[in-house]
């Protein structure tokens, strides 16, 4: 099973983009965040041949995650239970019967003297105890999505210029490496200990991001012990990133037996 995680940065604006990947055929189940449009406005009938299933929590013009998918999605849940949110931010449900996936587009925060980064560190705090459980369940469990959190200043292009950002933030990193502490697999980091894998590059400034390696890496599959048995590796996908009218993010990718 070949999995995609891709903040597509609005669906209906890259539709093209999005749907030469499903023509593609590459892959099995794609997780995609912040599609900015809401459920009656999802262009479902674009994506009725393509020969994925496909479950949706959409907000107009702000959030948003789908998972698409060849294999059966069962037990499908909107948002994270037991906390009141007004954004759509999460999507899990249980894939081909035997792996749990958690879609997610965690809060951005803008900067650490904003009231939007409260709002981050709260929504990171209370998916620290959904998860708790499930970093030792013998159900194999899967985490993907943009995370906006960059945990390591190798993960930032200019580290200095991103003091004050809440993707860099001290509070958010260390709430991050509680996941990794408390059991939870970095995939990406684990297949790639030396490589600096950005999976964000800006639109801003003269000349490409992209080729001056301005970038973030925001984006992340987290494996539970269960999962993390059954992958093969996990690497980046820029296609998307290099599309004619592209979303700032590239894919990653996740490979399982």
């Amino acid at each position: 099973m070949r999995i995609l995680t891709l903040n597509i940065n609005s669906i209906r604006a890259r539709i093209e983009s999005f749907m030469a990947i499903l023509d593609s055929k590459k892959y099995d189940v794609i997780c995609v965040q912040e599609l900015k449009v809401d459920d009656a406005n999802f262009p479902h009938m674009l994506f009725e041949l393509s020969g994925y299933n496909i479950k949706v929590y959409g907000q107009k013009s702000y959030n948003g995650v789908a998972i698409f998918s060849k294999f059966s999605i069962e037990d499908a849940v909107r948002g994270m239970p037991h906390y009141a949110d007004a954004n759509a931010r999460i999507l899990e449900c249980v894939i081909d019967g035997r792996i749990r996936l958690m879609n997610v587009y965690m809060p951005n925060g803008e900067s650490i003297d904003s009231p939007k980064f409260h709002y981050k560190l709260e929504w990171m705090e209370k998916f620290t105890h959904h998860i708790y459980e499930y970093a030792k369940s013998e159900e194999p469990v899967i985490i993907a999505g943009d995370f906006n959190v960059a945990i390591e200043d190798r993960d930032v292009w200019n580290p200095k210029g991103y003091e004050g950002s809440s993707i860099s933030a001290p509070q958010a990193r260390r709430i991050m490496q509680e996941w990794l502490d408390g059991g939870w697999r970095d995939e990406y980091r684990h297949f790639n200990r030396d490589e600096i894998g950005y999976t964000w590059y800006g639109y801003r400034g003269i000349g490409s991001q992209v080729d001056k390696g301005h970038g973030l890496r925001l984006d992340y599959f987290l494996t539970n012990k269960s999962a993390g048995h059954l992958v093969k590796n996990c690497y980046i996908d820029m296609e998307p990133r290099l599309a004619e009218k592209p979303t700032d993010h590239t894919g990653l990718v996740l490979e399982i037996k």
